[in-house]
């Protein structure tokens, strides 16, 4: 027997070991595959997405890059210089600088004054000193493909063309912004992910204090992960901002299921009664494994649920990792655990049924003493504190501003500094103003109603500046002179439209004519880009019902402002639903509806005092922390599985309450402590980055961490302690006596 299970672990191991290649070659590439694209955050069944969609087939991709350095002005030959030689990349669609569009404004017989024209550039492409300029690159398919060849190629070509350094520079807009994510989801993953897996070893081989328990169940999470990706890479999904939290969280959940197993194989070892110990370790833990796996999996796979696309990959994905792993720890572990089988100490071995030390026995005893004599107090703290915090669950707050995505010390928060205290603000927002294609008036009339618009979005409150066909026209005539006719007819004549179109601020479809207002917002600052976008809607639509046209307001911004506010809705939504679905789990596992409704709670401490507390410490929640949620349910649901499952084995044995509780908190305490603290170690690695995102998201995870154990060694103990503990009793069949 004990010949057949070694050559069955060793083919084992030999097939994993041959299939690793392949795993890790596939989960590099998906690695590498990293493409953050602002696009993706458009949920497809909004009315404002098909708008955003539908004006990028009449005018073009509004995503762009902007480049400038210190000493970049209107007469610096080197802009048109860099110009050239961008515009003949197959990255960018078209480059517009300060000069180009000057020369072009100004150019005899009908432009404008040089004066005029600056003016009227200020804030778009030459700054307030009407000297500062900037080059505003429109991303091509191929550059929006690789942003971060695009950024690179705009660096190598500036630096070369102007001997500037690259510190020099300063760059900004969603391609720049989409190559930061990219470059730094990269470092994280490649370089900080081996850092993170390091510290964990550490801290696995300090607290189980076994070398080789340590390594075997940290290559098992690895593993586990390595597939998780794979299973991504090869369904021919990439990366992102949500998928780079993708293997640290895989990495997590794997660890805490390999913790608990090998605690269950160490107490198999340790008792003394005890003939196969990796039978028996894998008869008791595979049900309880399973079981926290199946609802860690139902709380990610409930985020499908959302309407944004990266959500429901990152929920789908998560859950299919979380699974996989489960075939990753039945076979892997116990074919390491029978191969190399790690070293008892003698101490532990010479009880008849010994858990621990007889210092953490004793320990154990007065703490469960503690609890069943102090359960209540206990109880009405815990859910004060859940009650406390939970007060702020309602208004806690979402971000996606710039300046709460990068550190306030970054190279994109101080070059967007750079660009709005020098050229204007960054923020694109796009006002259309629609005319019927059989409007009697002419382009010089409709021009005239785009300038009232374009004065009346002007003069709002916010800081904003605006770029239309008003501003590449000279002043728009009004009386009924001959130089008022002989411009009016310049304005409509088919030369004035084809500039008008080329440039991009006048399109004409089969029903209707399109001027187009670019508004752009500050990056850096206070303005709340949905409520301002709704301001101009509120003040603009009157004016243009007189003017009998129509308004389209759109842009990325704007819309990925609303995406942040529905993603709020959809995980609030898929965190009920993935609830109430492994409530219904625990109902038939525990055979007792308010058993499984008592065992949630302890499920739901982690997110609602943390997230709550986000609240009341006044901290926005970023798109990667809302994701934790799901995650500390799954974490919660593993360990208060594993407790349970203890704590039943000991009254469906015949002991009471207190001492099955005590049984429980002896075999389990241990093995959620090592988990807590080997994955809290591991994740605070990411705290470094300069993503504020991925720094939320291992705070917000460390946090969670500590309140599951909070939570499950606490508050579930109290209230297994007092009355609420009846119901499990009543939940599980005695052993039959002989």
């Amino acid at each position: 027997m004990n010949v057949r299970r070694t050559r069955i672990a060793q083919l084992t191991l030999f097939l994993l070991a041959l299939a690793s290649p392949f795993i890790v070659f596939a989960a590099v590439s998906a690695l590498r595959s990293t493409s953050n694209d602002p696009r993706q955050w458009l949920p497809k069944s909004f009315a404002e997405t098909d708008d955003y969609d539908w004006f990028g087939e009449q005018f073009g991709s509004d995503e762009i890059a902007v480049v400038s350095w210190p000493g970049c002005t209107i007469d610096d030959s080197r802009v048109s210089e860099v110009s050239a030689k961008l515009e003949a990349s197959p990255l960018f669609d078209t480059v517009l600088s300060g000069p180009s569009v000057l020369a072009e404004m100004t150019e005899s017989p009908n432009g404008m004054s040089r004066s005029s024209a600056l003016r009227r550039l200020r804030g778009i492409l030459v700054g307030p000193d009407l000297e500062t300029t900037c080059l505003v690159l429109s991303t091509s398919a191929a550059g929006q493909a690789d942003r971060v060849a695009a950024v690179e190629q705009i660096e190598q070509v500036t630096v070369s063309e102007t001997d500037l350094d690259r510190s020099e520079l300063r760059l900004g807009g969603p391609t720049v912004d989409a190559a930061a994510i990219d470059r730094e989801s990269r470092r994280l993953l490649f370089q900080l992910a081996g850092f993170s897996a390091l510290i964990s070893f550490v801290i696995a081989s300090l607290r189980m204090k076994s070398l080789r328990v340590a390594m075997i169940v940290l290559v098992v999470a690895g593993y586990s992960t390595a597939v998780a990706l794979a299973i991504l890479y090869l369904s021919g999904s990439k990366m992102n901002l949500l998928m780079t939290m993708l293997p640290p969280l895989i990495y997590v959940l794997s660890i805490s299921s390999a913790v608990h197993l090998a605690n269950y194989y160490r107490d198999s070892v340790l008792d003394s009664k005890c003939n196969d110990p990796l039978r028996k370790a894998i008869s008791h833990g595979f049900m309880p494994c399973v079981l926290a796996a199946t609802t860690t999996a139902i709380g990610l796979i409930s985020l499908v649920m959302s309407k944004i696309e990266p959500i429901q990959e990152f929920g789908l994905y998560a859950a299919a990792g979380v699974l996989s792993s489960l075939t990753v720890l039945f076979t892997m572990l116990p074919a390491a655990l029978h191969l190399f089988p790690p070293k008892i100490n003698p101490d532990e071995a010479t009880k008849a049924n010994p858990k621990t030390t007889v210092a953490h026995l004793n320990a154990s005893s007065r703490y469960i003493a503690f609890v069943n004599s102090r359960h209540l107090p206990i109880l009405i703290v815990c859910l004060t504190a859940m009650a406390f915090f939970g007060w702020g669950l309602p208004y806690v707050k979402s971000t996606v501003k710039l300046q709460d995505r990068f550190l306030p010390d970054s190279d994109a928060i101080q070059d967007y500094q750079w660009l709005e205290s020098n050229i204007g603000p960054m923020v694109p927002l796009e006002v259309l103003v629609r005319f019927d294609k059989d409007d009697p008036r002419e382009l010089s009339e409709q021009l005239n109603v785009v300038a009232k618009v374009q004065a009346e979005i002007q003069s709002s409150e916010e800081q904003v500046v605006t770029m239309s066909a008003v501003n590449l026209s000279s002043a728009l005539p009004s009386g009924s002179s001959i130089r008022d006719i002989l411009e009016r007819k310049i304005i409509n004549s088919p030369v004035t439209l084809k500039r008008l179109m080329e440039a991009h601020f006048f399109a004409r479809t089969e029903t209707e004519q399109l001027w187009r207002i670019t508004v752009r917002a500050e990056a850096i600052g206070d303005l709340d880009y949905g409520r301002f976008a709704e301001r101009l809607k509120n003040r603009i639509d009157p004016l243009l019902a007189k003017e009998n046209a129509r308004g389209m307001y759109t842009g990325v911004i704007p819309l990925i402002y609303k995406a942040q506010r529905q993603l709020l809705q959809d995980l609030f939504r898929s965190f009920l639903a993935a609830f109430a679905v492994i409530g219904v789990v625990l109902v038939f596992v525990l055979r007792s509806f308010t058993a499984a409704a008592l065992a949630m709670i302890p499920n739901l401490f982690p997110a609602v005092v943390v997230f709550g507390g986000l609240e009341w410490i006044n901290v926005p929640i970023q798109i990667g922390s809302v994701m934790t949620a799901s995650a500390a349910l799954g974490i919660a649901v593993d360990d208060t599985v594993h407790f349970l499952t203890w704590f039943r084995r000991g009254l469906h044995n015949g002991l009471p309450r207190s001492s099955a509780l005590e049984d429980a908190f002896e075999r389990c305490a241990g093995a959620m402590m090592h988990t807590t603290f080997i994955c809290a170690g591991g994740l605070l690695v990411f705290t470094v980055s300069s993503f504020v995102p991925i720094l939320h998201f291992s705070c917000l995870m460390v946090a969670l961490l500590l309140s599951a154990l909070v939570g499950d060694l606490v508050l579930l103990p109290s209230i297994l302690a007092g009355p609420l503990g009846k119901p499990f009793e009543k939940s599980v069949a005695p052993a039959s006596q002989p």
